[in-house]
């Protein structure tokens, strides 16, 4: 817990940005009203760069996604708590009488390919949102193309993108699969991946016949919950803040993927302790926990040898 555990970057009009690692300050600044998702107003030019890049991605038509609206916004918050309870019941029913996770949890004892748990993913979250909501090539190839604009550092490819269209039209295929519903389409094209990196973990712990044997349930999930690599916030008025000085317009980057680490840190997943907390922050626990049941429920499958063919 240094005192200089934030690092800054500023070089007026150029840039101006403060990455936060440390847990106990980026609860601070996820839940400090100085600190939203409130884009606007004059920033320096490369915060402006990487903003627009970041607005242009979470949104369908100029329409942002709930994810990156502003705390100020009213109906952001209330179709969030919406959700929050709507996936809350939703957990409740799986544990209940359980949807049919089987699938995934053939997939995790190590049957299929990289791709399968991708489609199999987005159609579980997809469902959350339209029941009927049946994953395909084209829907999965759609995600695919949203991480790799929102990993990709190539300036010139994401041009070409823009010019030709190929994002807004991934989007645009999503959207209409979900009725045009901007949290579903967040949730099978962006939240997606971190159901799927958690079901990667499962399906390696699976494999250790040691580790299955002696980890608690809560333990898998613990290794098994994969928090957005970081989440940005800006500053609205100037200010400190561990020791760091910021000004208005400073962009915060909260560093949630190493941060979240280790279940004493396990509310930096879905942000639960924020105004910004994860509707699914029950559900995607109450998921893997009964996918890793059901592994263990079979595990003496994995010990019997494999017929060829």
């Amino acid at each position: 817990m240094g005192v200089h555990s934030m690092k800054r970057t500023y070089f007026p009009g150029i840039t101006d940005v403060v990455v936060v690692t440390d847990p106990m300050e980026i609860r601070t600044v996820s839940n400090d009203s100085t600190f939203d998702r409130d884009f606007a107003g004059h920033v320096p030019v490369r915060n402006r760069q990487r903003l627009r890049k970041m607005l242009r991605i979470f949104s369908v038509n100029g329409t942002l996604f709930p994810t990156v609206l502003p705390r100020t916004n009213l109906s952001r918050a209330a179709a969030q708590d919406e959700l929050w309870a709507r996936l809350n019941s939703k957990a409740d029913e799986m544990r209940r009488e359980p949807a049919d996770l089987d699938p995934l949890a053939e997939w995790v004892r190590g049957i299929g390919t990289s791709k399968q748990i991708g489609l199999l993913v987005q159609q579980s979250v997809g469902r959350l949102f339209v029941e009927s909501f049946t994953a395909t090539d084209e829907s999965w190839a759609a995600a695919c193309v949203v991480l790799e604009a929102l990993s990709s550092s190539n300036v010139l490819k994401m041009l070409g993108w823009r010019i030709s269209g190929r994002l807004e039209r991934a989007k645009s295929l999503l959207a209409s699969m979900v009725n045009g519903d901007l949290a579903a389409v967040n949730g099978i094209s962006v939240a997606v991946y971190h159901i799927v990196d958690g079901l990667n973990k499962m399906r390696q712990l699976a494999a250790n016949p040691k580790l299955r044997s002696s980890m608690t349930t809560d333990a898998a999930v613990d290794e098994c919950l994969f928090a957005p690599t970081t989440v940005i916030r800006q500053a609205k008025a100037s200010g400190e803040v561990g020791g760091c000085p910021f000004r208005r317009g400073s962009l915060f980057i909260l560093g949630l993927g190493s941060a979240s680490k280790g279940a004493a840190n396990r509310d930096l997943v879905f942000l639960s302790q924020s105004w910004s907390r994860c509707p699914a922050e029950k559900w995607v626990p109450t998921l893997l926990e009964s996918v890793w049941a059901r592994v263990l429920s079979t595990s003496h499958e994995f010990e019997k040898p494999r017929n060829a063919g």
